[in-house]
């Protein structure tokens, strides 16, 4: 699991590091940098997922508007810099108590492209430090768990990661950084035909939700009648979910509703059902295609307030079947009042601009509102209305 994040230059996040637990609810006004740190993450994915040919770290700089769109705007701006330490997962075979840190520090060059600075991934684990990425002289050297020398990078338009050896133990963290979610739900994309074959995750705008719900319906069953079940509970008029092949070879998602003699496809269903179902399948993912991150933005969208309720709940109580070595970790998004109201003070994060600049506060350590919210005076969602979260 990740515990902190650090980064320095990476649009407005001039300089930041904050602790993350297993779940992370980010508050604060339009343009505070709530996007921005989601897409720290969203960057990392991009880096080892480039397709075949490709180099990941240009790439990932490329979707995400060129190097001039991705540094600090502001005076005196430097190198980019990613930091993430963490504990167990993905280097549970170190033990699950392993201590692991990986950084990446890179600058743009006068045509745009990133030259890698300094690279570094350590594991600590039974008292010794076991070095996997190490930078000398411009040159990353990759090794191996006995100290053994692997290879080595001298191409600085590409991150260490990005190279696959059999048996290296720094393969686990690119998987780990591949196998991250971040989802900006858009339920108008999902209105659309999806081609009838397996999915093994749902995409950022959801617009494979048919093959993504098709294989939950035929490969994972107990899965599907888990959101099925959920969403007749929240949705009294509904009766049955269930995805529809064509001859075409095409799936598309359709309901039953009480008193109708049709079934209602997914063309006619509501933004806020078909948002409903989307949020509802990656809290009942199969642990097989589940991920270790979810990034969500701003899951309130198009919602009524009490699902929001029921989805929360329903997330904490799947969340303990598990134990907290096995859970996914959680950060979303969100201006809802009545979301926030959900979750604890020890898991919110305040986010707000300051000289241009976003500044993280996890307001857990102000005793005043921790008395306030134990006394049950004001609610977590009202103290973050009123601005009482905001400031140091």
């Amino acid at each position: 699991m990740i515990h902190e994040v650090a980064v320095k230059n990476f649009k407005s996040l001039k300089d930041v590091a904050v602790t993350l637990g297993q779940r992370n609810v980010l508050v604060g006004p339009n343009l505070s940098g709530k996007s921005n740190f989601i897409g720290v993450f969203r960057f990392l994915t991009s880096m080892v997922s480039a397709a075949p040919g490709t180099y990941g770290l240009p790439n990932a700089i490329q979707i995400m508007g060129g190097f001039s769109e991705v540094a600090w705007k502001g005076s005196e701006s430097g190198p980019i810099s990613i930091g993430l330490t963490g504990k167990g997962r993905p280097f549970d075979a170190f033990g699950s108590e392993a201590e692991w840190n990986y950084r990446i520090t890179f600058v743009g060059d006068q045509w745009g492209s990133p030259r890698v600075q300094q690279e570094l991934l350590a594991v600590e684990a039974g008292g010794q430090t076991v070095i996997l990425i190490e930078t000398e002289g411009g040159v990353r050297k990759l090794k191996t768990r006995d100290a053994r020398s692997l290879s080595e990078v001298g191409d600085s338009n590409r991150s260490a990661l990005e190279f696959e050896y059999q048996n290296w133990e720094g393969n686990a963290l690119r998987e780990f950084f591949r196998s991250w979610q971040v989802h900006n739900l858009l339920p108008p994309l999902m209105r659309i035909f999806n081609q009838s074959v397996a999915a093994s995750f749902l995409t950022e705008p959801g617009n494979n939700l048919g093959s993504w719900l098709m294989t939950l319906q035929t490969k994972h069953g107990p899965s599907f009648e888990r959101i099925a079940r959920v969403a007749r509970d929240a949705f009294p008029g509904l009766e049955r979910l269930f995805t529809v092949p064509t001859q075409q070879g095409q799936v598309f998602l359709a309901s039953q509703e009480k008193y109708l003699k049709t079934p209602v496809s997914v063309f006619q269903m509501s933004d806020g059902e078909l948002a409903f179902i989307a949020l509802l399948s990656l809290i009942f993912t199969p642990t097989e295609l589940g991920a270790p991150l979810y990034c969500i933005e701003e899951p309130e969208n198009h919602l009524h307030p009490r699902l929001l309720t029921t989805l929360v709940e329903v997330l904490k109580q799947v969340q303990e079947e598990f134990s907290p070595e096995e859970r996914s970790q959680i950060v979303i998004t969100t201006h809802s009042p009545y979301l926030i109201d959900k979750f604890s003070l020890d898991e919110l994060i305040v986010l707000e601009k300051r000289e241009g600049a976003t500044v993280l506060v996890r307001p857990s350590g102000k005793l005043h509102l921790r008395d306030l919210l134990e006394k049950e005076e004001i609610g977590l969602g009202e103290l973050f209305y009123s601005g009482a979260l905001s400031g140091d």
